[in-house]
């Protein structure tokens, strides 16, 4: 460039370069933490005393499976069994999954069961509509967002934070990383932990695991 008179000779177009700093929304994404046991249950009491059945609802579906918000605004009424649910179309391969129903949830479950049943909603979660991107956790993600921060979270906690408060539960308990990332949809060496028999059997192996899940007051 320099020759032909494009650039002038006392250009250095290579000093100094440095990477692109990262932007303060993927540093507070990267930072983002688990709520305390404790923390979940202040939520899972402020929606109920706004009135916000459906939301105290999610917040307990969430608290008592770590699933992801929108894995459970689009768990359909044909995925729930007896005594457990079915995860389809989840980020990896991993997600797709069957999740134990924790003895404390299952009285929830079957209210919404009922309730979407008589409403005519294949969801569990009725009532709730899609976005453009065809997501239904949108509008009560965002219901969500409000009421943490109304309660004292910052941009470091969200709904996925519930997700984290489960993982770091079961770390705690001493539950070994291959059954957690069974419940929660997370890859692992299936290898060097082996396969299960059948389905009943996987669900067998990881119910006691769930049941171990416990908060101070719910």
């Amino acid at each position: 460039l320099v020759s032909i008179e494009a650039a002038p000779e006392e250009a250095l177009p290579f000093e100094k370069l440095t990477l692109p700093k990262e932007s303060v929304k993927e540093a507070v994404r990267d930072e983002r933490r688990a709520f305390t046991p404790a923390g979940v249950v202040t939520l899972l009491r402020a929606a109920e005393a706004k009135g916000d059945t459906q939301l105290a609802d999610l917040i307990r579906l969430g608290m008592w499976t770590g699933a992801r918000i929108e894995e459970l605004c689009a768990l359909k009424l044909d995925k729930v069994g007896d005594g457990f649910f079915e995860v389809e179309d989840a980020k990896t391969p991993a997600g797709w999954r069957q999740v134990p129903v924790h003895s404390k949830l299952a009285p929830t479950l079957a209210r919404l069961i009922e309730a979407s049943r008589k409403a005519k909603d294949e969801y569990v979660l009725a009532g709730l509509t899609f976005n453009k991107y065809g997501d239904r956790s949108n509008a009560i993600g965002k219901r969500f967002g409000r009421l943490k921060d109304e309660a004292g979270f910052g941009p470091q906690h969200v709904f996925h934070s519930i997700r984290h408060t489960v993982a770091s539960m079961f770390k705690g308990l001493g539950v070994e990383e291959a059954l957690a990332a069974d419940i929660l949809g997370h890859e692992h060496d299936k290898i060097t932990y082996g396969v299960y028999a059948s389905e009943q059997a996987r669900l067998e192996t990881l119910k006691p695991v769930v049941e171990m899940l416990d908060y101070p007051g719910a």
